[in-house]
């Protein structure tokens, strides 16, 4: 249906052309020349196509213009016979949008929230990461999970869910840092220290609110923060029974009596399949743990991935402090008005359409253009007259979302992820093996307690990173392998395998921090670097990976190292011995190294020259 109508609409597009009678060859001929002849689109033909693709009926026969205008699509200064502009076509898609229900229903949101990664968690939806580590000193168990800092830093990623009057409830992770924490070099003395900052903040702020106070779990939910709190609502004493077969192939009834609350936890702890039977929810072993040990021995102190922590602080377990992280103030909004910051040409947009283009670029139907000299700089053109193929791809996307492109997002297919189950420690853990090529379920072998890291219940998610080189750069990575999967590590994005480097790629998504966004070791992948520098930068960079050999880097510099500046990229050429042969890494990063600022003496550091045919 969707092939059919894409079909109509650019179809309709070239209705407006009249040829002669002819054999199809020379009807195709002439309608190609027509094309490559006229490369703007009038406005009434614009609006004729996408009433076509709505299936609007016009008042009066193949009057489209005439029904449009009394919808009150069209702006005062728009000519049925002239060309428009990108602001000119947005402002008529967008009143569309709003004017066809169907249309409506499917594009705009009815509510759109930040959902706490705890309820999160207890939802099924995803979960953030383990709160506890133990070499087989809690409960005779090896634990992994993460630090209290990382999970502050990691908290920065937003799970916007976004629901639509169609019935649809949609996710996406939204990377977006909080306001005014930098990874610049120089603004820190440890990496982790802006986390511990805003810690710090809320504990003077409100140090009334320094509580355990983990958030209530809610009837119909998948999994509980702390399973202690609804095993209390049981009636003690109470006996649980269970028909088994011994070894010995016998049958027997298995019994046990549960005489206090903490005696249910215990079972729980150590997987007793008895209590599966009082249906109460879901937990993790390491939760479990943390709220058995709070509850019965008053413990508050337990270790992350490296160091200590108050459970106290903990987002897990104080819902205040969780509320504080979720709605502290952002680098950017997380709705369509980031757009007005992103882009540089926003403040000359007139007023009339501006909402319109934001809208737009926020559902993908129109991308901002990248500024050939930047990556990260990004012009709505709004002024700019819509050409033809622009019209055809952007009727295509309002009434398919496949073709969308959302100028920070990307969706990927993820490499792992869990596949819960409503029973009490079900579900399995799915997967990609990169040697054989293909998923591998690890159904009846893993509970959900094996991992500690980020995980999300589904096999395809949605990411936007707010911080626009970083994204510029995990888009490539993706467009340029698509077939790969990858996944999200708390703060940081992985992606592919062995056919975008010699391992994965992995991104720290913050623009200042100065560690590299991708290294390539070997000759054969350095081409690829020229895919993520500005466009007016690309001529130099392919010239200087041919003159730039191990011999040539070795006579420019005793550091065997160059850092070279294109645009607002950095790619730094290293000659040395890397598994046992001479060769040259190259790293891309979005911000100069510290290392090599600190020793620019002993570093060389160069610029490299835009072409000047482009000057935006």
């Amino acid at each position: 249906m969707r092939k059919l109508l894409s079909f109509v609409v650019i179809l309709s597009l070239l209705l407006s052309f009249t040829f002669p009678v002819a054999q199809a060859g020379t009807i195709t001929q002439k309608v190609q020349a027509a094309i490559n002849k006229i490369d703007y689109i009038t406005a009434g033909k614009f609006v004729t196509s996408l009433l076509v693709g709505a299936k609007v009926k016009p008042d009066k026969p193949l009057d489209y213009w005439g029904k449009a205008v009394k919808m009150g699509l069209i702006p005062g200064e728009v000519k049925k016979d002239r060309p428009i502009t990108r602001a000119q076509a947005s402002y008529i898609v967008w009143k569309l949008i709003n004017a066809v229900p169907e249309l409506k229903d499917k594009n705009i949101p009815v509510e759109v929230r930040r959902v706490p990664p705890t309820e999160a968690f207890m939802r099924g939806i995803c979960f953030f990461g383990g709160p506890l580590a133990s070499n087989y000193d809690i409960f005779n168990r090896q634990i992994v999970g993460y630090d209290l800092t990382d999970f502050i830093q990691g908290y920065q990623l937003l799970v916007m869910e976004y629901k639509y009057a169609d019935g649809r409830t949609e996710y996406k992770y939204v990377w977006d840092r909080y306001k005014g924490t930098s990874l610049a070099p120089g603004t820190y003395k440890y990496i982790d220290d802006p986390f511990r900052k805003i810690l710090a903040e809320f504990k003077k702020k409100y140090p009334d609110k320094t509580v355990y106070a983990p958030r209530p779990y809610q009837k119909g939910w998948m999994f509980t923060l702390d399973p202690l709190v609804e095993v209390k609502k049981l009636s003690y004493p109470f006996i649980l029974s269970q028909k088994r077969i011994s070894s010995f192939g016998l049958p027997y009834t298995d019994s046990r009596q549960f005489s206090k609350p903490e005696d249910v936890v215990d079972a729980l702890i150590y997987k007793d399949t008895l209590i599966e039977q009082l249906k109460i929810p879901l937990t993790r072993f390491d939760l479990a743990a943390i709220t058995y040990l709070y509850h019965t021995q008053g413990r508050e102190v337990f270790q992350g991935g490296i160091a200590n922590y108050n459970i106290k602080e903990h987002p897990y377990f104080n819902m205040y402090l969780e509320d504080y992280l979720i709605n502290y103030p952002r680098k950017y909004p997380t709705d369509h008005t980031r757009f007005a910051y992103y882009c540089k040409d926003y403040s000359k947009i007139p007023q009339l359409y501006r909402e319109p283009m934001l809208r737009l670029a926020d559902l993908g139907i129109i991308t901002p253009d990248q500024s050939a000299l930047y990556i990260g700089v990004y012009y709505f053109n709004a002024g700019k007259t819509l050409t033809r193929a622009e019209a055809v791809q952007m009727i295509a996307r309002v009434f398919d979302k496949s073709k969308r492109d959302v100028l920070d997002e990307v969706t990927i297919k993820l490499d792992n992820y869990w596949v819960p189950k409503a029973q009490i420690g079900a579900g399995y853990y799915v997967y990609y093996d990169s040697q054989k090529l293909k998923f591998k379920s690890s159904e009846n072998s893993y509970t959900f307690d094996t991992f500690g890291h980020f995980k999300i219940t589904s096999a395809t998610a949605t990411f936007r990173v707010e911080e626009l080189k970083s994204a510029f750069i995990i888009k490539t990575l993706v467009r340029r392998v698509p077939n790969e999967y990858g996944n999200w590590g708390l703060a940081t994005f992985v992606y592919g395998g062995k056919s975008t480097n010699f391992n994965q790629c992995t991104v720290q998504p913050y623009d200042d921090f100065d560690d590299p966004k991708t290294d390539y070791l070997w000759e054969n992948y350095k081409t690829i670097l020229v895919n993520f520098v500005p466009i007016a930068y690309r001529d130099e960079l392919q010239k200087d990976l041919k003159t730039y050999s191990f011999a040539k880097i070795k006579s420019m510099t005793t550091s065997r190292t160059i850092a070279k500046n294109y645009g607002d990229i950095y790619v730094v050429y290293t000659a040395g011995n890397f598994f046992g042969v001479d060769t040259i890494r190259y790293e891309l990063y979005t911000t100069l190294p510290n290392y090599i600022r600190e020793g620019k003496g002993y570093y060389l550091v160069l610029s490299a020259k835009p072409n000047t045919k482009y000057v935006q």
